[in-house]
Formats: structure tokens, sequence, C-alpha cells
């Protein structure tokens, strides 16, 4: 009878000009996307770690090299008012990455959520010993140059502390065996497009820094993407001189503190930040603002959601994200 049942099945199905899987077989998988850039990715490559990279945004740093191929671009203040990169690559690997600065407090928001290898240039005694304490949990890897000088050069041209280099793939050696080990990186919420959820125009933003310099988005129709100043200038990747676009920006407001005893030689404390529970987002993506709240619960990523909760997906590319103080105002 299972057989009978089974062919009278298949013939509806062929009846109505379908197909069918093979019975006790499944379906065709979905593809493999890359978690951190929404685009579709090998299956096995997409549980890779990803490789962050502590670079510097101070004025003598730039242009700096590695922008282009990141799949996030976190933006975080650190002391002086002045912030810092952490290039996220996950789907490319950049061949020039650089200059590599040290280690803040708040790379612990992060590093654990993205089983992530770390590479930096030292810390503070402090900072130091919290990231290797956390690393040796195994959640994410730890490659300082002061461990690992092997993964970094120090290149010409350049003064110090901006002249310590590196790349994804020295990293990845530097990390040994573990960095070959497979993990479950978490996934943002992509889309192609906004579907319903509700959003203004959102041709420019300007983000008002007052050290590191005042930064501001104009979105280009060509691209689809959005063309990025700062103090005036284009961000520019040195290595390829490539005009960096990300599809999708994205501004987290949260508590920014700074943290007692870290004062450096200027007297600027050290900052970290609140990195879950919720607050107040703006995205933009395709010429349009979405201004909502972003919540983060453990060792989740952040979500982004409109004031009717209706989620507000990212713009699968190169997604730029900035952590600014609760109080900033941003500009058009």
């Amino acid at each position: 009878m299972r057989s009978v049942a089974i062919a009278v099945f298949l013939l509806l199905i062929a009846s109505c000009g379908g197909s069918a899987p093979s019975p006790g077989l499944p379906g065709p998988a979905s593809p493999a996307i890359w978690p951190l850039r929404g685009t579709q990715a090998d299956g096995a490559s997409s549980h890779r770690r990803p490789v962050v990279i502590k670079v510097a945004n101070d004025a003598a740093a730039r242009p700096q090299s590695g922008l282009a191929q990141a799949d996030v671009i976190l933006e975080i203040p650190v002391e002086g008012g002045l912030t810092r990169y952490a290039l996220v690559f996950h789907s490319q690997e950049a061949a020039r990455v650089g200059p590599v600065r040290s280690a803040r407090q708040s790379d612990l928001n992060y590093l654990s959520t993205l089983r992530a290898i770390l590479a930096h240039v030292g810390a503070s005694e402090s900072v130091t010993k919290m990231v290797r304490d956390a690393a040796a949990s195994g959640a994410f890897i730890d490659v300082d140059e002061f461990q690992h000088p092997e993964a970094f050069e120090r290149v010409s041209g350049k003064v110090a502390p901006y002249n310590a280099y590196t790349s994804v793939a020295k990293i990845r050696e530097a990390a040994g065996k573990a960095a070959s080990e497979r993990v479950d990186v978490p996934a943002f919420e992509f889309a192609a497009d906004a579907g319903k959820t509700a959003g203004t125009a959102g041709t420019s933003l300007a983000i008002p820094y007052t050290a590191a310099g005042r930064v501001t988005y104009t979105f280009d129709q060509a691209s689809g993407a959005y063309k990025r100043t700062q103090e005036g200038k284009a961000t520019i990747d040195a290595d390829g001189n490539l005009e960096v676009m990300p599809t999708t920006v994205v501004v987290i407001k949260t508590e920014v503190k700074e943290i007692a005893g870290t004062a450096d030689a200027a007297g600027a404390p050290s900052v970290d930040y609140r990195g879950t529970g919720t607050g107040t987002a703006v995205v933009l993506r395709d010429g349009k603002r979405f201004d909502g709240k972003w919540s983060r619960q453990g060792n989740d990523l952040y979500r982004f959601a409109d004031a009717s909760g209706s989620a507000i997906a990212l713009k699968p590319g190169l997604t730029w994200m900035h952590i600014v103080p609760d109080d900033m105002d941003l500009g058009s």
C-alpha cells in the first residue's frame, strides 16, 4: 500500500507541473549567507571565525588600510573624544590592514558574541589582563603584537605608533589551530529592501564628533551606498585608493562613561559603553532614515525595530556602526 501511495503522490505532483523530492530525502537546501554581510556564502567558510582588527582613527592614521574589505566597521569612542575602529573581517580577507592600535575594555562588549580573533597592539596593563582572562574561556582568541610579533610589521613611511600593519591571513595563522574551528557566528537581520518598515527621507546624516572630526554621510543613488566624509575629506582605503561607501549606516545611542583610574598622559580617561538592554537607534539605507530602538541581550547581536515593533533590516553589504552617547544630537 505504501508504494501505491507514493506513486499516486508523484503522479499528482507531475500533473500539477511540479516536482517532489525523492521519498525519504530532504528538499533543496537554502543558500548559505554571510551572517555579518548578508550576501551569499560558501557554507563551510561562513562558519570560520571572524577576525577583528583594532585600527586607529586619529588624523595622523588616515587614510587607513583594509576598510573596504570589512563586513562591519564598529566606530567606538575612546579617550579624549577620539574614536577607534574595530574592523570585522569574515567574508573577505584583507591583505593589508592598519595602522593597528591597542585594545580597549569596551572591546569585551562584542568579541565573545562574534566568536572572533582579536588583533591589536597591546593595551593598558589592566585591559591586557581583562582581554587575556576573557580569551582564556575560549569564547574568542587574542592575538597581541607583544605575544605574536610575527603577525605584524612596522612599515616605512609611517611614524610610530601609526606604523604597525598586518593582514587577515597573518592573524589567522598566529591564532593557530583554534582559528580553523567551526563556530556559529550570529547573524544580523538583512533584507534586499526595507519592506513595510516606515522610514523618512534619509539622504544625509551628520555625526558631530569633536576630537575625531565631524562625520557626514550622503546617499549616492548610483551605487545605492553612502559617501562618507570625516573633517570634510572622503573616507579612503589606502590599499587600492578606494572610496569606502557603506550600504547601511547604524547609529547606536547608549550610555558612555569614563573609567576611573585610566587617564592617559594628557589626563583623558578611557571610556566604556553599555552594550546590552535597549536604546535609541538610527538606521540609514537606500536613501531612507529609520528611527527606532536597538535591543541586545547577553551574547546576542543587536536587533533594530521601529516604533511599531517591526524589524529594521540591514541592507546586504558593508555596515558602518557608530556607538555614540545618548545626548549626541545628530544633524543632516
